[in-house]
Order: C-alpha cells, then structure tokens, then sequence
C-alpha cells in the first residue's frame, strides 16, 4: 500500500477560522492520493477535523497541518498558539461536544501531544500502514 520505503512530508498553515477545517481535510485528502494511500481517506481526513476543530476551539493564532509519511506509518500533527494540554472527555449522550478525541483514539494508532518549540502545543496522531 502506497510507498512504502518513501518518506513524504505536507505542510500548511491555516487560519484560525472555521473554513480551515474544510481546508485541511480537502489538503490531506488530496495528499494521501497522491502519496497512493486513498485507502486511508475517510479515517485520516476524520482525524484532522477533530485536530484542527480543537485546535480552533483552544487558540487564537494560525495553526499549523503537517502529514508526515515513513515507512509503515503517517503522522499526523496539528500546531496551535493555545497553551492548554489537550484531554480525552467523556461526553454525555446529550452533549454536542467532547467526542474529538476519542474518534481520534478509536481511529489512530496512537496520539499523544508535546510542547511546540516556538510556544503552544502540537497535537499528533499516527495510523500505521498495514
């Protein structure tokens, strides 16, 4: 599935506005046809939605979408001003929010965050390629 001992790196920084997260799924869509992984799709563009959605929902500045593909795995990572550690919520039957993380574990291999260099954090995510 799709190359396998290429290494293929997306970058893009976004607008802190609600489009963006229309934007970043279109932007990964696009690149994993590209890099032969279109399999991958409808798991990864779900994963970058809820990135990107907490990302605007915890900062005020850009943010920063990166696809990153090695042999055997993608990562995804969403970097954001905000200052916040992100946490799994368990969302209430009735409540509207609070499931982004866990769609996130259920769908990725593993995630996990870090500070990012120039301040804020970086939220990742990676699927394993099988």
């Amino acid at each position: 599935m799709g190359h396998c001992g290429v290494h293929e790196e997306f970058r893009r920084d976004l607008f802190p506005v609600p489009s963006s997260v229309q934007l970043g799924r279109d932007l990964a869509e696009v690149h994993l046809n590209k890099w032969g992984l279109a399999v991958l799709a409808d798991d990864v563009t779900l994963i970058v939605s809820e990135l990107l959605t907490n990302a605007l929902t915890a900062g005020q500045g850009m943010i920063t979408l990166s696809l990153s593909l090695r042999p055997g795995v993608l990562t995804i990572e969403v970097a954001d001003v905000g200052s916040g550690v992100p946490r799994r919520r368990k969302a209430r039957k009735d409540d509207v929010n609070g499931r982004g993380l866990q769609i996130v574990e259920h769908l990725a291999e593993s995630w996990g965050h870090r500070s990012a260099p120039d301040g804020g954090k970086v939220v990742w995510a990676r699927c394993l390629l099988s």
